[in-house]
């Protein structure tokens, strides 16, 4: 290996461990608000990449119509055609992350938008990881009583349109939920 060889490794190696020690310390952010959701309703059919359907498409219109996306600086959404799409209404700068990566996701929320409102959009069996690595919750009970080993959540299928809001602000953290609805629109 040439000398010149090993003072790029050497140098890329120093600047990655320096850049992932700021993240780690940058990561510690006390004050963030995060919405995350579920794609909107997907085209039903054999892609593994489907649309929106047009329902879908109402719903990303409505979500961008809510009050509580006005704050919302930046979205995430993984690398998809129905993740993206729910986005599409959000003028907002958006950036893809793989739908396995919680923690690095988790990281660069905390590291790049400490402070500010995010949203995150993800699939039925990504979406309570996400908020769990946010701090957020969920309570599965039987007969009142807690299970001695917490399971596995994931959304329903069906579940398009419900907005998990995590917030962690002043050393408390708060959970909101909100769904999108869509009016019946009946035509004489």
């Amino acid at each position: 290996m040439t000398v010149f060889l090993r003072m790029v490794i050497a140098v890329g190696f120093i600047a990655n461990f320096q850049s992932a020690g700021a993240t780690q310390e940058l990561a510690d952010c006390k004050d963030y608000d995060v919405f995350v959701m579920r794609h909107l309703d997907k085209e039903l059919g054999s892609s593994d990449d489907p649309e929106l359907s047009s329902k879908g498409l109402q719903q990303a219109k409505k979500l961008s119509e809510l009050d509580i996306m006005k704050s919302v600086e930046h979205a995430f959404y993984t690398p998809f055609n129905r993740t993206f799409q729910s986005l599409s209404y959000i003028d907002v700068s958006k950036t893809a992350y793989q739908p396995g990566a919680t923690k690095h996701l988790v990281n660069t929320i905390k590291a790049d938008y400490c402070g500010k409102s995010v949203l995150v959009v993800g699939h039925s069996n990504t979406v309570p990881s996400i908020i769990k690595a946010l701090g957020g919750k969920f309570s599965v009970s039987y007969a009142d009583s807690p299970l001695y080993k917490t399971p596995e959540i994931i959304l329903n299928e069906s579940d398009y349109g419900s907005i998990f809001r995590v917030t962690f602000h002043n050393g408390r953290l708060h959970q909101q939920l909100y769904r999108i609805t869509l009016q019946n629109r009946h035509v004489d």
